[in-house]
């Protein structure tokens, strides 16, 4: 009886304590506005619509009305909303994972969900956009397996329906390269994550690239994207209406699905990483740097595309050795098969840039590394100073994330302050870790 207490208390006690997760608790509703850029929300807490000053602060604007029950709806779930405008006095917002849809009326300040949703959990990670009027959604995951399906809402029964294409488009539709094209009246999908959901699961990209023509309603397999695409080591990828863009530090790909064709643009100076809450004006593609605070980054794609060299195709078809190819993919396949089997599903994918560092750490035993043999080694030594900050904070949080996630070790590589002068940094690996590093790499 009393340990059956003492488990109560802990667990009593842990409740009470605040817990912050990488998806928040729904507690806002938010957008930009097209015309000047400025971010607003509707706040579910105190029921005001607010606006972002440049001080990261919100400011209160006005108040705006909402039904309880439609609030508790929307109260206390994760916070992953899209917002959309379908004409000029309307704001509409879609809650993933759930087929919720709120209307929010900025000329009377009104806040009303519009659809008859009962079931949702499928589609979390469904790309959404507008077409001819009409909200579409493709795609997603949920309740381990994958929505497959192209699904609109209906605004006359408040139901989302599905589009039935004439056959059958690929196996999974999430993250990776995502985009409906206006111009061309399509939806282009590829690159995405390809769960097993077994229970020796792994996960797989999805190489195929595939295009839905919504005139014919068929899909079409353009081919294998470019293998020396860094996909599988870099997974933030945007899409602008024309082009995709792919972030891989210090290298930017642009992307064009259309014309087949990728381009590379590198400097010495600029530095390509993700952020939150991507949207587009005409051609160029905004992010939050740091969370959601700031500062905003901008990517103009056009401007870069003058500048960048060609880098080759983005996806390939070779009818010509199909056959010879099917072969031997079989008799490859089989021993890839008994191969992958036996391998062990927490393998690390470190790139090179990653792998070259962990040796080098290895290679200095308990001697650390300064800041300058640190830039030399990821190569950023000419780069400015915020630049060469912004790579090292970069390479070591990917590296011990990729460590602690797969080895359980917290903070593989140590930031410690130098014995010369305690304002500078050194780096060296946790005592105690050196055997599994060095089997690692």
């Amino acid at each position: 009886m009393v340990k059956r207490f003492r488990l109560f208390l802990v667990c009593w006690l842990i409740g009470l304590v605040p817990m912050e997760s990488a998806h928040a608790v729904m507690n806002t509703l938010e957008w930009i506005e097209p015309a000047t850029s400025v971010r607003k929300r509707l706040n579910l807490e105190n029921l005001f619509i607010e606006k972002q000053l440049p001080s990261n602060l919100w400011e209160k604007l006005r108040p705006y009305a909402i039904d309880g029950e439609e609030l508790k709806t929307l109260l206390y779930r994760y916070n992953n909303s899209r917002y959309f405008f379908p004409n000029k006095q309307t704001i509409r917002f879609t809650i993933q994972g759930t087929g919720f849809v709120y209307d929010f009326n900025t000329a009377t300040s009104q806040l009303k969900r519009i659809d008859q949703t009962i079931h949702s959990g499928h589609n979390f990670g469904a790309y959404q956009f507008y077409r001819n009027n009409i909200l579409y959604s493709v795609g997603g995951e949920g309740m381990w397996s994958y929505h497959r399906q192209i699904t609109y809402f209906d605004d006359k029964t408040r139901e989302w329906e599905i589009l039935r294409p004439k056959n059958q488009g690929p196996e999974a539709m999430s993250n990776g390269f995502q985009g409906y094209s206006d111009a061309e009246n399509a939806y282009f999908t590829g690159g995405g994550d390809h769960k097993n959901y077994l229970e020796q699961e792994q996960i797989t990209m999805e190489r195929s690239f595939f295009r839905f023509d919504f005139v014919t309603k068929k899909w079409d397999n353009l081919g294998q994207i470019n293998p020396n695409l860094p996909i599988t080591e870099h997974r933030i990828m945007y899409w602008n209406g024309a082009h995709f863009i792919l972030l891989a530090r210090d290298r930017l790909f642009i992307i064009n699905p259309v014309s087949n064709e990728v381009h590379l643009y590198q400097d010495n100076s600029s530095y390509f990483e993700g952020g939150e809450k991507p949207y587009v004006r005409h051609d160029t593609i905004f992010y939050f740097h740091n969370g959601d605070q700031g500062p905003v980054i901008s990517v103009p794609v056009n401007a870069l595309l003058k500048k960048a060299s060609y880098f080759g195709t983005f996806y390939e078809k070779d009818y010509t050795t199909y056959y010879y190819g099917a072969i031997v993919c079989l008799l490859l396949g089989l021993g890839a098969w008994l191969f992958i089997r036996n391998r062990s599903t927490k393998e690390i994918r470190l790139d090179a840039a990653e792998i070259k560092l962990l040796k080098r750490l290895l290679e200095e035993r308990n001697r650390p590394v300064s800041t300058q043999e640190l830039n030399k080694l990821l190569d950023c030594d000419t780069k400015s100073q915020e630049s060469q900050r912004r790579i090292r904070f970069m390479m070591i949080k990917q590296i011990n994330e990729k460590i602690e996630l797969h080895l359980d070790i917290h903070d593989c590589i140590e930031r410690i302050p130098s014995e010369e002068d305690k304002r500078l940094t050194n780096y060296r690996l946790k005592q105690g870790t050196e055997k599994k590093i060095k089997d690692l790499v």
